[in-house]
């Protein structure tokens, strides 16, 4: 019998509320945020006023890209790159190759879920999501 670590709920609005707190001082537009567990089921969900409906959806692929790649989503889009694939061809729509997933991995490495942002730059983007994994006093890179 395998026993597993899993991302909780508590885990999730932590990292919710510092994203959330820190797109006033990090982010140039409004952003959407998706929060998935290890299996790519959506956990947790904001979309700030004004943010664009279309991020929503973009969000929460970026966050199940991150999970089931274990990366953050453009690094993992450019594994697919180097054969002349996009992620999205590869492995599906609900996949994304864009920048702002960003992998929640434990000290050890096991991967508990991800975080999407969607709206900003990417740099912002990628920003926040790191922001919202180091909250729960977790990794994003090992």
């Amino acid at each position: 019998m395998y026993e597993r670590l899993t991302l909780s709920l508590e885990d999730a609005r932590v990292a919710m509320n510092a994203m959330l707190d820190a797109t006033k001082r990090v982010c140039k537009r409004s952003v959407v945020i998706a929060i998935v567990d290890h299996r790519g089921g959506l956990m947790h969900y904001a979309r700030q006023d004004e943010g664009f409906v279309f991020s929503s959806d973009v969000a929460i692929r970026k966050a199940y890209t991150a999970a089931m790649g274990r990366l953050e989503s453009s690094a993992f889009s450019a594994t697919y790159a180097k054969y002349g694939r996009t992620l999205e061809d590869a492995v599906g729509p609900q996949a994304s190759s864009g920048t702002g997933g960003v992998p929640i991995l434990t000290t050890e490495g096991v991967c508990l879920g991800g975080i999407g942002v969607s709206g900003d730059s990417f740099d912002g983007d990628v920003a926040i999501g790191r922001i919202g994994v180091e909250a729960m006093g977790l990794k994003w890179k090992i």
